[in-house]
């Protein structure tokens, strides 16, 4: 799958990566709380993360529409990608808590993801993509990640 950025006026061209075990959702029957589950992506480079989180949840639930995020945990983004003939839109929110990621689209409605810092030790990460996405998950970003070592407790 190939994405460009800005809708491919010379843009970058990416070829995105598997997200592989880096992404969990919640089942249908789980509690909603504040997460439908959790992605942990490999950097802070938006066009490279996003491109490989759309492949992944096209697969599973259809087109992406948009993705909204805190611009604080991301570098520079552009305003969309293309996949293939449709284009996302990125959108910036800093009133967005800052390890979320908002994606919508016509089969996703509205997919809340608790954004696990790319730089977080792998057994943490794993541990608070676990917790997020359990069905009994009801915590904030703050607490799924302090409670598993990402972020220190104060």
């Amino acid at each position: 799958m190939t994405f460009t950025a800005n809708g491919g006026a010379a843009g970058t061209v990416i070829d995105s990566l598997p997200v592989g075990r880096r992404l969990r959702l919640k089942g249908p029957d789980a509690e909603k709380g504040c997460f439908d589950g959790a992605w942990w992506p490999r950097s802070r480079e938006p066009v490279t993360e996003f491109s490989a989180l759309v492949t992944a949840l096209a697969e599973r639930s259809g087109r992406v529409d948009r993705i909204g995020f805190n611009p604080v945990s991301w570098d520079l983004a552009p305003s969309r990608l293309r996949h293939g003939p449709d284009l996302v839109r990125l959108a910036g929110f800093s009133s967005l808590q800052q390890h979320t990621v908002v994606v919508v689209g016509p089969r996703i409605h509205h997919l809340t993801l608790l954004m696990i810092p790319p730089e977080a030790d792998p057994v943490a990460a794993r541990g608070a993509l676990v917790a997020a996405a359990a069905a009994e998950s009801i915590g904030t970003a703050w607490e799924i990640l302090a409670r598993n070592g990402v972020l220190a407790s104060s």
